[in-house]
């Protein structure tokens, strides 16, 4: 019988070895990348910005970046290339780079913050999207040879490994010695010959390079891309074909931001964030910063747009871009239409930690767990209330064209409204005008002062009665309007406050058609833009559809009867119920009848962007006005 396992044999620890896996496995893993060459060319120049901050440690303004390019012909036959004047030497090769998945290969022994993930970004970009591709390197005298060959195995190439040379004869090798290297980059390898390098990563007959797809096509995606956006901003990535000595920088696109939000919103992260009961920590001791970035654009970011990739919230970690989500992937948002107008990054070091293990092989989305389920439900939220806030201005720019439009209508009205009150005049009282009384008559000593002491000037050439105390001659008449004049609230300004800057406002819950104690004596109407009918009409519609105009005729149609029930009160001292349901009657008939004639166009056309000039005047009509 072979040996009884015990359980103390079955608890001794294990033995580690080395881990071992088929290369089929690196296609596996290669392919979750779904490499297009923008974000492949991403992954290069943040692995040379990288180089620069650990290595060669220089200014921004002297790290140099190039992106450069020989189009076959045909197309598969073409070299894409990046450049930085760094290097690196066998032992960054063998301790770092060769090794998959390795987070800390990008830091070079270092402290330093970095671009870099999980070390595997560039080598998959390589060996998945190049036939052959190659990292012809030279640091401290020696040149070294690693890359893929058509297999995709790896590995250095014969006779290339620690090869002596000299700077110039590697640069000639590399066939850079056509570039006209900067003379800050030439001072420094200089002054320390032994730190003296360059990079060339290049690939050879890229994949997925056909057809209608151009190198300028490229680049048009990474200045776009969220991995590179921050590299571009802040280093000179430089664009240039084979054979030139330089080339033009490449920059992330400028924006116009939205009138009105032209500052970015900086929104600090919570400490904590409650979701569905639970408590969430998104600040800690050991990474206390973090904030919500907001900016707008001039322009909707959609996806007809050229700008279309800029519509995202980029989740960036220490330094750089550990994630992307557009607008519609962070869930339902209220205002939708708005988010479209919205981009910005939030910074959550937190997510970079290896004890929450939220940050995924390739960066494009987050590891999905109950932490980042909680920071983006806290990004939409408030995304969604900057939306908000967005629509809020559409609706009051739109409100205020609106109004615009409809105070051309308003005037045709009002004209048209005084015209028909010259008629009804004449009709229902014999001539003598309803507007004759506004802003009261004088005489009559005490009966008439106070009507007297509430009148003033308008100052727009209808003289109001101003007589302070009243009094004088019992037969002296000083004449109100002769009409009442209509107003639209929240265009117009008050007439009666001389230092007015803003369209008088009415509260919701005042009349349709509303009228102050002042106005009364002033003949003036206002018509309601804030009631709940008039806003939601005006909101659906619009001011030029029939729907609104309709609407304010209807409140010309009040205005006129209570001129009428007023005007006929102080004539008839046995003013009865049934006198007013027929005045109304009667005067709401004849608005109609002469609307019918005077206004068809105004009432009827569906949709009218001006004002309309309403039925010529009867000559008989134009004598008694």
């Amino acid at each position: 019988m072979g040996k009884k396992l015990t359980a103390a044999a079955l608890a001794a620890a294990i033995k580690p070895v080395p881990n071992e896996f088929d290369d089929h496995f690196l296609d596996v893993v290669g392919n979750e990348f779904k490499f297009d060459h923008a974000k492949g060319l991403a992954e290069w120049i943040k692995n040379s910005a990288d180089a620069y901050a650990t290595t060669a440690k220089v200014k921004d303004a002297e790290q140099f970046i190039l992106l450069r390019f020989k189009q076959g012909q045909p197309k598969r036959e073409s070299v894409f290339e990046c450049v930085d004047f760094v290097g690196m030497t066998k032992r960054d090769i063998d301790k770092a780079l060769k090794v998959w998945g390795l987070a800390t290969a990008a830091k070079k022994g270092t402290d330093l913050p970095t671009y870099g993930g999980h070390g595997n970004g560039g080598k998959f970009y390589m060996r998945q999207m190049f036939q052959r591709s190659r990292f012809i390197t030279y640091r401290g005298g020696l040149l070294n040879v690693f890359g893929f060959d058509e297999h995709r195995r790896y590995g250095y190439a014969k006779g290339l490994e620690n090869a002596e040379m000299t700077l110039e004869e590697a640069l000639t090798f590399a066939e850079m010695d056509v570039l006209d290297i900067p003379q800050g980059v030439r001072a420094r390898w200089k002054s320390s010959a032994r730190n003296a390098g360059f990079t060339v990563v290049r690939g050879e007959n890229p994949e997925r390079f056909s057809g209608r797809s151009t190198i300028a096509s490229i680049l048009d995606r990474l200045r776009l891309h969220p991995q590179a956006r921050r590299v571009l901003a802040h280093k000179q990535v430089i664009a240039l074909g084979y054979g030139q000595p330089w080339g033009r920088r490449l920059e992330p696109p400028t924006v116009a931001a939205k009138e009105g939000f032209e500052k970015p919103r900086e929104i600090q992260l919570p400490r904590a964030f409650e979701l569905n009961g639970e408590m969430f920590a998104l600040r800690t001791k050991k990474y206390p910063d973090g904030k919500l970035i907001l900016r707008t654009s001039e322009m909707p970011l959609t996806r007809s747009s050229d700008l279309a990739a800029l519509n995202t919230i980029d989740v960036m970690g220490e330094i750089g871009c550990i994630a992307s989500y557009r607008m519609n992937e962070l869930g339902f948002l209220r205002y939708a239409p708005e988010a479209e107008f919205i981009y910005g990054e939030c910074e959550c070091p937190l997510l970079e930690d290896p004890e929450h293990d939220s940050v995924r092989n390739d960066r494009e989305k987050l590891v999905e767990n109950d932490l980042t389920h909680a920071l983006l439900e806290w990004i939409r939220r408030q995304v969604d209330e900057l939306a908000e806030q967005l629509a809020e201005k559409r609706r009051a720019e739109k409100k205020s064209r609106d109004l615009r439009q409809s105070s051309l209508f308003n005037q045709l009205l009002d004209k048209w409204k005084n015209r028909f009150m010259v008629k009804l005049t004449a009709e229902l009282f014999g001539g003598s005008a309803i507007g004759d009384s506004f802003g009261g008559i004088g005489g009559g000593g005490e009966k008439n002062a106070g009507k007297d002491r509430e009148t003033k000037s308008r100052g727009d050439g209808n003289s109001v009665g101003e007589k302070e105390g009243g009094g004088g001659a019992g037969d002296e008449k000083r004449r109100g309007p002769r009409f009442p004049r209509v107003l639209l609230s929240g265009h117009d300004l008050d007439p009666l406050d001389e230092s007015a800057a803003q369209p008088f406002e009415c509260d919701p819950r005042h009349p349709p058609v509303y009228q102050r104690d002042v106005d009364i004596a002033n003949g003036i109407y206002w018509i309601n833009t804030s009631r709940p009918l008039a806003s939601k009409l005006m909101d659906r519609y619009g001011a030029s559809h029939a729907r609104w105009r309709e609407y304010l005729f209807q409140r010309y149609v009040d205005i006129i009867l209570k001129q009428t029930v007023h005007e006929l009160g102080k004539r008839d001292p046995e003013f009865t119920p049934d006198k007013v349901d027929g005045l109304i009657d009667d005067v709401t008939s004849r608005v109609h009848d002469a609307a019918a004639d005077d206004l068809e166009q105004f009432l009827f056309e569906e949709s009218l962007t001006g004002a309309v000039a309403p039925a010529a005047e009867p000559e008989a009509d134009v004598a008694a006005e």
